[in-house]
């Protein structure tokens, strides 16, 4: 797992891709631990395309929780 910008690419997925705005800071804070903590539970490498898979599961993950 790298220090790979995160944010940046959740704000290019969520902006660019998506045509909306960035969820609030603790949403933002919470979804990137999700997701560093996926990266290291599967042994992957943190990348784009990583990232912009994890969404739907970050979604799915706060469905089932709920």
């Amino acid at each position: 797992m790298s220090d790979y910008d995160i944010e940046d690419t959740l704000c290019k997925a969520f902006v660019l891709t998506l045509g909306s705005g960035m969820p609030n800071y603790r949403t933002v804070s919470d979804m990137i631990g999700w997701i560093k903590r996926q990266a290291q539970l599967e042994g992957e490498r943190l990348t784009e395309d990583y990232i912009y898979g994890c969404i739907p599961l970050y979604i799915n993950f706060l469905f089932n929780k709920a």
